[in-house]
């Protein structure tokens, strides 16, 4: 009897030796295992790796607090989830939400509000449920994010055209992780990639691209560069084409925003060779003259073809991309207003995209104005992705074509409306040959010439057959804002409609310069396990006895059977 005991407590001893032991183990270092399917609780290797680069405090304001909606309620949850997630990783991380409406002053809750917006917060009007009836409750479904002594507002509501409530909130969540991580990575970043807007081909003006260079402006450094004006050195001489060709290298990115003006062979030469050395390329190409200002002076104007003026088609040809001179028309449009209300317009086509590239996945309809179609060709090792396509009731028609102001309020023929899916803009991936190969170099004056590189290393463009679509309005509406002042990107302040441009253009930049990964994120796909709401009302009786009696019924059974067993063994003895 003496062992069996000193053998119990050496079994308790060595027991909980092993458990000090292992807790001491899992003290060193920190890990958690997600069981779920889609790894719903785990953060990618790129956001960790981003929370551990940095060790200063930073502080985030989140305005989801106060009596919500069950959608609402839902983001709440899963925004404190996600922030627990990213302490769990840098406990330097410090967050708090807030009730912007928690005064019982009127007059304070609206100066709260006016800061919210000041700072850049977009708030909704939602109806709340309550016991004296239903009240209209402004919510402000973001956060602001301070670090150092720079401070920034995070969306974590998408905005999403024609999409219900609760798909929203699920697309939000989806991506919560990259929101967040995308706004702590432009606060916390060292060195930011350099984006250039190349001019000298009568671009848009920078006022047409204020919006966007903001933007950009988060997570990269902005700067505009004139591909035809070379800078004089001490001496007053014009540098080389190689020092032009230096500049131009500089920028990890190019956006050429609706060129109006030819390129010359030494502009496309700079160009190809730039991409030929790693650089990405943002193509915003019209391919037809086409132009809203024309109806202010008469109800009609003619739209014609200015492609072959670029004098690009050679280029993207051999990249792998033919942009054709026609306009892509489509019934699912954005709206025009006048005086009477909003109408749809066939020549501003509303995309929604499909693609589940990282770019455009969960993004809000893309509004484009005078779109023309892409088509592809075979470039050896150039892969090639269709990101925008018209809806299935679209037509194409050829230029010069008559655009009349009257089709805004004619009911469009159906019969017309044929075609479906056509490519708007396509992602070209790969190693691109030079289209100066086996070519000559352009006449230099007797200036030394680069080498001429014959393949690039691995890198991307993407080509946009809409020069307009990162193009914001100017305030004439307004009368808070400066007459003149750029608005957001997408924003009509006509009909009062917030499209996805900014985002999908912004995704494009993510997706093409930043190294971490992070876009990635946005490929993730949460389910949501809805019950299945008709089952539930045909078979309710069921499912309540179920989980009412069962649980009783199994716990009698349970001390049936230990009683009986217990009799039988010990009543032999």
């Amino acid at each position: 009897m003496k062992s069996r005991r000193t053998k119990d407590i050496i079994n308790f001893l060595v027991i909980t030796a092993i458990i000090l032991v292992l807790n001491v183990i899992v003290s060193l270092k920190f890990f958690r295992i997600d069981l779920t399917t889609e790894n719903r609780f785990s953060l990618s290797d790129a956001t960790i790796d981003l929370l551990e680069s940095f060790d200063d405090v930073m502080y985030i304001k989140v305005y989801l607090e106060g009596n919500f909606p069950a959608d609402f309620q839902r983001l709440q949850r899963e925004t404190r989830q996600m922030l627990d997630e990213f302490r769990a990783y840098n406990n330097k991380i410090e967050y708090e939400f807030i009730d912007p409406s928690a005064s019982e002053d009127s007059k304070i809750n609206q100066d709260v509000f006016e800061q919210l917006q000041y700072k850049g917060l977009k708030y909704y009007e939602l109806r709340v449920n309550e016991k004296g009836g239903n009240k209209t409750q402004r919510v402000f479904p973001g956060a602001l994010v301070t670090y150092g002594e720079k401070e920034v507002p995070v969306q974590l509501l998408m905005d999403q055209l024609g999409v219900a409530p609760q798909a929203q909130v699920n697309a939000s969540v989806q991506n919560l992780e990259y929101t967040l991580a995308n706004t702590i990575r432009g606060l916390v970043r060292q060195r930011k990639p350099l984006i250039g807007f190349l001019q000298g081909h009568d671009e848009l003006d920078l006022k047409y691209v204020a919006d966007f260079a903001r933007s950009l402006s988060e997570n990269y450094s902005v700067d505009k560069f004139n591909i035809r004006k070379f800078k004089s050195d001490s001496t007053g001489q014009d540098l080389s084409i190689m020092e032009q060709q230096r500049r131009l290298n500089r920028f990890d990115g190019l956006i050429i925003a609706k060129p109006q003006k030819s390129f010359n062979d030494l502009d496309k030469f700079l160009l190809d060779q730039y991409l030929m050395t790693g650089g990405k390329v943002l193509w915003l190409v019209d391919a037809i003259h086409a132009n809203m200002d024309s109806l202010s002076e008469s109800s009609q104007f003619i739209s014609y073809p200015i492609y072959d003026r670029l004098n690009i088609q050679d280029m993207l040809f051999r990249y792998g991309v033919r942009i054709n001179t026609n306009i892509v028309q489509d019934l699912v449009a954005g709206g025009v207003a006048d005086r009477q209300g909003v109408y749809p317009w066939v020549y501003f086509p509303m995309i929604m995209p499909q693609s589940k590239n990282p770019i455009t996945k969960d993004l809000s309809g893309i509004k484009l104005e005078f779109p023309s179609s892409i088509d592809t060709i075979i470039a050896k090792g150039v892969k090639k992705t269709f990101l925008l396509r018209s809806s299935q009731y679209s037509n194409v028609v050829a230029t010069p074509h008559m655009v009349r102001l009257q089709t805004l309020y004619e009911t469009p023929s159906e019969d017309r409306f044929k075609a479906k899916g056509v490519p708007l803009a396509v992602l070209l991936e790969g190693k691109f040959e030079s289209a100066f190969k086996n070519r000559l170099k352009p006449k230099s004056n007797g200036q030394e010439m680069p080498n001429l590189v014959e393949e690039s290393r691995s890198t991307q463009m993407l080509v946009v057959a809409d020069g307009d679509i990162i193009k914001n309005q100017l305030n004439i509406v307004n009368p808070n804002i400066p007459k003149g002042a750029p608005l957001p990107l997408g924003f009509d302040q006509f009909t009062q409609a917030q499209y996805g441009n900014k985002n999908f253009l912004l995704n494009a930049v993510d997706y093409m310069l930043d190294e971490s990964g992070l876009i990635d994120i946005r490929s993730r796909e949460l389910k949501i396990r809805l019950l299945d709401v008709n089952r539930i009302n045909n078979n309710k009786l069921f499912w309540q006895l179920l989980n009412t009696v069962a649980p009783i019924l199994i716990i009698f059974l349970f001390g049936v059977v230990y009683i009986y067993l217990r009799k039988r063994k010990y009543g032999k003895a």
